[in-house]
């Protein structure tokens, strides 16, 4: 009994000890340590937690009455900055949303008086969506900025989305025919574009279309997601990226992105560089400097067999899908031509299938103005 009491007791007393050293460090991480999961305590002290990274973050404020103040001044200051009231700016929004497309797109439109007058380009641009193929529907997708009173009242007696756009010149009179490159007609052109802007900034896309030009097919085929910008083009040369292609703005899609707002503010901003010129002609001197860094905008030239104008006419009419009345100066003589072509259109439709597959039918060009 003896020996067998002095075998087993370093046993029992080194059991004792690791046991009782266990329960102490059990006992002292159970203490010391939070739980694993959130508990509302925890969750709480996490919230101040936040609060106070955020406030070091912000403009300390002394009180809720300051920061309502700083609150109240920001929201001033963004109104003087602003071209337009803030209930213009809610009303535009409004009617973005009802003529947006599913896909968020928006095709816009401009005009004066002189242009929205009955019987004018706006009566054929309207007109070419009516005798196009399949195009009808696109009307409810426009918004016509008016340029003027005249125009905003005429716009509002033919279509439910019309805009009245104020010139960034006070007093400006944008109503007549104004002629081409006269610093009216400038103001005129680059007055649109800060409204351009506006809607990639309220996110919407932007198909852009001269109101001298006949929509006949759905031209939105031509337009690919891997560019940023896709153009018209006045002078075609093979490559749709190819920055050696002439465009036209006339007709042309922005994606609504961070990125296109950039080069919208950028394109409006060059025209301190060139202030004598229209913002087609800044546009093609400044698109090498949007495609590169920082800005980075990918740009896409259509083919003008397809979105065609008179600077280079698309012969075949199986392929066109619109015409702009491009290379032609004076509101008459776009005007003629316009009504001409859309008179064309309606000769080639009313023909027999084999007729048109056949390219037997194509443009007059005598007696045009500018057709060539």
């Amino acid at each position: 009994m003896a020996s067998s009491k002095s075998g087993l007791s370093p046993a029992i007393t080194f059991l004792l000890g690791a046991a009782s050293a266990t329960v102490l460090l059990v006992f002292f991480f159970t203490a010391t340590a939070g739980p694993a999961w959130p508990t509302t305590s925890t969750m709480d002290i996490s919230a101040s937690r936040r609060q106070a990274v955020a406030g070091s973050a912000s403009v300390p404020a002394a009180n809720g009455t300051a920061r309502s103040e700083q609150r109240s001044r920001a929201r001033s200051r963004v109104r003087k900055a602003s071209p337009t009231n803030a209930t213009d700016d809610d009303a535009f929004a409004r009617m973005l949303r009802r003529a947006a497309m599913e896909d968020g797109t928006v095709i816009m439109t401009s005009v004066n008086e002189a242009w929205a007058a009955p019987g004018s380009l706006l009566d054929s641009f309207l007109e070419s969506f009516r005798v196009g193929l399949n195009i009808s529907h696109f009307v409810k997708h426009i918004v016509v900025v008016a340029m003027d009173e005249g125009a905003h009242r005429r716009c509002r007696s033919l279509h439910p989305h019309c805009h009245l756009l104020l010139p960034d010149v006070d007093g400006l009179d944008l109503s007549g025919a104004k002629s081409y490159m006269t610093k009216d007609y400038l103001d005129l052109v680059w007055s649109k574009l800060r409204l351009q802007h506006r809607v990639l900034l309220l996110g919407y896309n932007l198909l852009f279309t001269d109101v001298d030009v006949a929509w006949f097919r759905d031209p939105r085929v031509h337009i690919t997601a891997a560019a940023d910008i896709t153009t018209s083009s006045d002078f075609y040369f093979g490559d749709p990226d190819s920055l050696g292609n002439y465009p036209n703005t006339g007709f042309i899609y922005f994606k609504a992105t961070a990125r296109n707002a950039r080069a919208m503010a950028y394109w409006h901003a060059a025209r301190a560089r060139f202030p004598k010129e229209h913002d087609q002609f800044v546009f093609n001197e400044i698109k090498r400097e949007l495609a590169a860094p920082p800005i980075g905008v990918k740009i896409r030239f259509v083919d003008s067999a397809a979105v065609s104008g008179f600077c280079q006419l698309g012969r075949d009419l199986n392929r066109i899908a619109t015409v702009h009345m491009t290379c032609c100066i004076g509101l008459e003589n776009k005007l003629h031509d316009l009504k001409r072509i859309v008179e064309d259109w309606k000769r080639y439709v009313s023909r027999p299938l084999w007729e048109r597959q056949a390219g037997m039918i194509g443009w007059r060009f005598d007696g045009g103005k500018c057709i060539h």
